[in-house]
């Protein structure tokens, strides 16, 4: 199972030119080709005896082409035996709208079974597209000894927290909670309840 950080972070995006008016990919197009190495006239055939060689003279290739038709970009992905994924937003978390809960956004992970609640939701202060920079907490969950669901909470992610939740470390952690929406309120009480920094003017 995907950490739901490596679901929403760690992704670049594919840029259009800096003037393009709709940066969206009008045409996204796919294709599966043999490909075959270059080699030297005087070059011996490959003939490795492991049978889990990926080094033969061909390849399976996947190309991936995207096309702006506003921006004229064109983008062409390549790359050898790559592994290809069919699926649906609902079975990855991403790509899901948040939902707004205890004066939070919740962007959800992947359900922990398919057609299941998120397993993990990133806590956020405005629907914006989600970054590092706007995260304000975590919601995870979990089975207590009785196997009923509970849900634990982080608050103020902090590289030097005390607390690691999923891949993040926080400087705040709640005990066991009952539902998402008591994990979110907690949240919005936890950090809104820290001090604030002082800045003093000399």
């Amino acid at each position: 199972m995907d950490l739901i950080t490596e679901i929403y972070f760690g992704w670049d995006p594919l840029t259009h030119t800096a003037d393009c008016a709709a940066p969206v990919w009008d045409v996204a197009e796919l294709r599966r080709a043999e490909g075959v190495r270059p080699r030297p006239a005087n070059a011996v055939e490959h003939a490795c005896l492991n049978q889990g060689c990926g080094h033969a003279d061909s390849f399976g290739r996947v190309q991936l082409r995207l096309l702006c038709r506003d921006c004229g970009t064109v983008r062409i992905i390549s790359g050898e035996q790559l592994t290809e994924v069919h699926t649906r937003t609902e079975l990855t978390g991403w790509g899901q709208a948040p939902t707004q809960s205890g004066g939070v956004w919740l962007w959800p992970g992947r359900p922990a079974i398919p057609g299941g609640e998120p397993h993990e939701y990133l806590v956020t202060l405005q629907a914006a597209a989600l970054t590092r920079d706007l995260l304000y907490g975590i919601v995870t969950a979990y089975r207590d000894a009785t196997g009923t669901r509970r849900w634990i909470a982080g608050a103020a992610p902090d590289p030097d927290g005390a607390h690691q939740i999923s891949a993040l470390c926080w400087r705040h952690a709640s005990n066991a909670l009952d539902s998402v929406e008591e994990a979110a309120e907690w949240v919005v009480g936890t950090v809104g309840s820290l001090p604030r920094s002082m800045v003093v003017a000399v």
